[in-house]
């Protein structure tokens, strides 16, 4: 049962792949929290998986984005914060199993 513990918090989630995913259990549970939420990941990330699901039962937006691009990281905050109208409380960095890692490419 949900106790709204995150109610009115604000957060972006990177990670989320399909169902298995950490990042998408933690995702589901802050929404059931009160968190209002924006998802990312790479762009193959969200071709290959199921973050499109997961955006429509949160009520969010998947903005694409590579951790080894600064360009990419700007672009997903200032998209995040145009989202929510300003600032965001927390950041779930989940992305262990991303391809990019399979490929040898660091963060």
């Amino acid at each position: 049962m949900a106790s709204q513990l995150l109610k009115g918090k604000k957060g972006l989630i990177f990670g989320a792949l399909n169902e298995q995913s950490i990042a998408w259990k933690v995702a589901e549970r802050a929404v059931e929290e009160g968190a209002e939420i924006v998802l990312t990941n790479t762009a193959i990330s969200i071709r290959m998986g199921t973050i499109g699901e997961l955006a429509k039962k949160c009520n969010t937006i998947v903005v694409p984005a590579d951790a080894t691009s600064v360009e990419d990281l700007e672009n997903l905050i200032d998209k995040t914060m145009e989202h929510f109208g300003g600032r965001f409380d927390f950041m779930l960095h989940s992305i262990g199993m991303s391809p990019n890692v399979r490929k040898g490419r660091t963060y």
